[in-house]
């Protein structure tokens, strides 16, 4: 049995770093192992223009106890962009890409898009940038059920703007179902982040005699049991397609009560590496998880594998029930459990 995994270094493709306290207290859990991380510019002001995006750059950076991590933003879309801006954001890298959010979809979407036709002009300057289009893949209706919110996402909107803009590089953001995967799978240009959250729960997890577990709500809900093994399999066995993107989202335990107004996001960074090499453990797959955690991701951006490497040892530890530090307290995912894959070694 393999006790020692070498990998290189990993990078998170989607994580939230909040602002003010919370983001001084958590960016150090993802700085900690990845080396690169996309923060998502949802904050209460979104990151709309480069300026911004140069300021929470450098937040990130500097609170993450680690002078060679990089924090890489992409722009938050909205129906009236200075467009200006814009493209010369991605021209000179301050932009990654950009990052669609349809109306009230999830947290701080409000400033979203409702309309996506009247962004078309951001998508043909995303397509002759050759930069990416990050998705969050829901579509909101009073009449669709919040399970298939993906699949009429895609089926409505997503269709249309693959076929529009072939040529138009997409990432469909913390996909949740097995019709997703299948649609990653089948399409050009496209791939997937998967967290491990959707690899390891289903809605029985989070809805359970009309309680919701507050700590297992997130936006895409998880699903079902097919709906997770679909996951896993894209994960670790087809996986040119799909790379690592926990979706760390942490609120504080104020928000995170059942029976009120939830916040929805699970925080993952303080284990989350070790999340997924259970995951792929689990799947006879560790021989693939460097793929699905340090080279896929680099490869769809563009961007350098990192030449550092990481150890995880199989070794058991208990995850901490919470993150408090400050005045912030946070539920860890996976908190007050145990799990037997751990990193020991960084720069190995």
């Amino acid at each position: 049995m393999n006790k020692n995994i070498i990998i290189k270094k990993p990078d998170d493709w989607h994580v939230h770093f909040r602002e003010d306290a919370m983001l001084e207290v958590i960016t150090k859990y993802s700085a900690r192992i990845n080396n690169r991380c996309i923060a998502m510019p949802n904050t209460k002001t979104p990151i709309t223009n480069s300026l911004q995006a140069i300021d929470y750059k450098k937040l990130i950076e500097k609170n993450s106890k680690n002078e060679n991590f990089q924090a890489l933003i992409p722009c938050y879309l909205t129906e009236n962009l200075d467009l200006v801006d814009f493209r010369n954001a991605l021209k000179n890298n301050i932009f990654i890409g950009a990052k669609l959010y349809p109306t009230n979809v999830t947290t701080n979407s409000s400033f979203g898009v409702s309309n996506i036709e009247k962004i078309y002009d951001v998508f043909e300057i995303l397509e002759k940038e050759n930069k990416t289009l990050l998705i969050h893949g829901e579509k909101i209706d009073k009449n669709i059920d919040i399970f298939d919110r993906e699949k009429y996402f895609i089926d409505e909107e997503l269709t249309t703007i693959r076929n529009t803009f072939q040529n138009l590089k997409i990432v469909l953001e913390h996909v949740s179902t097995k019709y997703g995967v299948d649609y990653i799978k089948s399409n050009s240009n496209i791939a997937g982040t998967i967290t491990p959250h959707h690899m390891l729960l289903t809605k029985k997890d989070v809805f359970l005699d009309n309680i919701i577990n507050p700590h297992h709500y997130c936006m895409p809900v998880v699903k079902n049991e097919n709906d997770l093994l679909a996951l896993r399999k894209a994960a670790c066995k087809n996986n040119t397609k799909f790379f690592l993107g926990t979706d760390s989202a942490p609120h504080e335990m104020k928000h995170k009560f059942p029976n009120m107004k939830l916040k929805p996001g699970i925080f993952s960074a303080a284990c989350s590496i070790e999340l997924y090499a259970k995951i792929f453990e689990e799947e006879n797959s560790l021989d693939k998880l460097e793929t699905f955690a340090s080279i896929n991701g680099p490869k769809f951006y563009n961007l350098p594998i990192n030449e550092s490497t990481i150890r995880l040892e199989k070794i058991d530890w208990i995850v901490p029930e919470f993150v408090k530090e400050k005045s912030i307290k946070i539920k860890n995912f996976f908190g007050n459990k145990k799990i037997n894959w751990k990193v020991v070694d960084l720069n190995v």
